[in-house]
């Protein structure tokens, strides 16, 4: 956590991260990397070239290769070939704050963390980031002291 005052403290990216991932090589076949996604419960996964984050491959990206290899009658291909190659990452300094507007920009529902190599250091959920803003915003609230602490001081200067 960094301070940007004495009296608020942010938190960054790499405090509410995920850092175990789950993560598609770029040269996985779509069938299988669908089976992957599938036993695992996940809507999409990172797409991982030689240790660097290199695209997204949802299960909207799936329905498009399967759909259209089933009508050309030949099979899907990989994952680099249907997969998503511009889209959002935050760096581990990012704050919070930062993360969250990712969120309100877009409709995605998380959010890859990397270096500036492009190595995947994590990824953080949009429920990641309501949580730590609640708890966040439930640190900021004055207590009742500090509330009649600054209405005395209100008082006296008056």
């Amino acid at each position: 956590m960094t301070s940007m005052d004495t009296r608020r403290t942010v938190l960054l990216a790499q405090h509410v991260m995920q850092r175990a991932v789950f993560v598609l090589r770029h040269d996985r076949e779509v069938l299988d990397a669908v089976d992957d996604l599938i036993q695992r419960g996940f809507s999409g996964a990172p797409v991982i070239d030689r240790d660097r984050l290199v695209g997204v491959f949802s299960e909207r990206d799936a329905l498009t290769s399967i759909a259209a290899a089933h009508y050309e009658q030949e099979p899907p291909g990989t994952v680099a070939q249907h997969m998503r190659r511009d889209f959002a990452v935050v760096s581990p300094d990012a704050d919070i704050f930062e993360v969250a507007s990712v969120f309100r920009e877009q409709p995605i529902r998380r959010v890859p963390v990397v270096d500036n190599e492009r190595h995947l250091l994590g990824i953080i959920s949009r429920g990641d980031v309501l949580k730590a803003l609640r708890q966040t915003f439930r640190c900021h609230q004055p207590t009742k002291y500090e509330r009649l602490q600054e209405h005395m001081a209100q008082r006296h200067s008056s």
